[in-house]
């Protein structure tokens, strides 16, 4: 038996325990391909690709720079094609690019054709994932809301610990791993397709006309900024860390593995909901912010040995992930009616400044070297921790 929201969240229907657990594996397998894999993984593959097409540091860039081009364009998309129809339609749209575009890659012969393939899997997660907030909101119990999420947000953790073993698999056959995850992307957008809630009638004519002007409301203040900044100050150590363990071992296969220890590490973000429901969000994420800043800022202490530089990957990949899901929470609780909107803008901002943070450190480095910029980094983050995290949580009006 379904029933209705309270009165402090858009219409819709509840979900049985069972169908909630379905909804929950469905939607933390798409985040994992179209995260984890479609948007994160270009970079492990990069040396293989850039060998066989002779590509110049120049083009290298360009070309993972359009992965954050795609997702910045399709995060509006994806939300506003939530909040007009349905959430379920951005969401297997994401799948569908992810598919495509990793397809792409497998299969290019000429770097326009790569290029082409990195944006369209790039802009997969901007398609499917803030759509998820919709959903969350308008069809699980809110008791259940922040732990349904959390597990949802770990999926960028599960792709990236699958993506680090297959790779060691294929070896030099780059090729195959894109196929492989092609087909399991398209597969994982099937399960969705048959798991999503449909369109409801009901909620067709209950649900509120709302504004993107929402997103000018003071209380959301804090959380635009913190999010940007956090996109800043985390790519300065997705950028550059994995320079400085090639720079330690010149092994190839420690790159592979400190990719797997940021993977499984970011999968103990499926626990952020337990960890808000217990500490509540602003102390949860005062601590994180700290755990991200000092794992950040004292990798250059800790790059000397290889035990110190895995210990760093395994703090920063738990610290992301559920930073991250904390993130849209806090988003969640500002925007409940209309979480998309908030969900989608929030993200933007965290990608768009994860393509703000590797331009102001490429101009820094030279100037103040990798030690300085990684210190002032997570000095940075740990002053987010100021932020006054999820204390309005009777959302904003539209």
């Amino acid at each position: 038996m379904t029933k209705h929201f309270t009165s402090s969240s858009p219409a819709g229907f509840e979900m049985t325990l069972a169908q909630t657990r379905g909804l929950t594996a469905a939607g933390l397998a798409i985040v994992a391909v179209t995260y984890g894999l479609a948007r994160y993984c270009f970079g492990l593959f990069l040396p293989e690709i850039r060998q066989e097409f002779a590509l110049s540091p120049e083009t290298v860039g360009l070309i993972a720079g359009l992965s954050y081009l795609g997702y910045l364009a399709a995060t509006f998309v994806g939300s506003w094609l939530s909040t007009v129809f349905e959430p379920r339609l951005p969401i297997l749209l994401g799948g569908l690019a992810a598919t495509t575009g990793m397809a792409m890659i497998a299969l290019a012969q000429t770097p326009f054709v790569l290029a082409l393939g990195v944006f369209v899997a790039g802009a997969s997660p901007g398609l499917s994932y803030p759509p998820f907030s919709d959903v969350i909101v308008r069809h699980t119990e809110l008791s259940r809301q922040n732990s349904v999420y959390a597990w949802i947000n770990s999926g960028t953790g599960f792709g990236v610990a699958f993506a680090g073993p297959l790779a060691l698999f294929a070896g030099g056959d780059w090729r195959l791993a894109w196929l492989v995850f092609a087909v399991i992307a398209f597969s994982v957008t099937i399960w969705n397709a048959a798991t999503l809630p449909r369109r409801s009638v009901h909620l067709e004519h209950a649900r509120p006309r709302v504004s993107v002007w929402i997103l000018m409301d003071r209380t959301a203040r804090g959380l635009f900024v913190a999010a940007f900044l956090f996109g800043i100050v985390t790519a300065v150590y997705w950028t550059y860390a994995v320079e400085l363990l090639t720079m330690l071992t010149g092994n190839p296969r420690d790159a592979i593995l400190f990719w797997i220890v940021l993977g499984i590490s970011g999968v103990t973000g499926c626990f952020a909901g337990g960890l808000v429901d217990r500490w509540g969000l602003q102390a949860a994420y005062r601590v994180l912010a700290v755990l991200v800043g000092t794992a950040i800022g004292t990798l250059p202490l800790l790059v000397e040995t290889r035990l110190g530089i895995y210990v760093s990957a395994a703090c920063f990949g738990v610290g992301f992930i559920v930073m991250t899901a904390l993130f849209g929470m806090w988003s969640m609780r500002l925007f409940r009616q209309a979480p998309s909107i908030g969900f989608g803008f929030t993200f933007f901002l965290i990608s768009l400044g994860q393509g703000v943070g590797p331009v102001l450190s490429g101009f820094l480095i030279p100037v103040v070297g990798h030690s300085a910029l990684f210190f002032a980094a997570g000095l940075l983050c740990c002053g987010l921790a100021g932020f006054a995290a999820g204390r309005q949580a009777e959302g904003v009006r539209p």
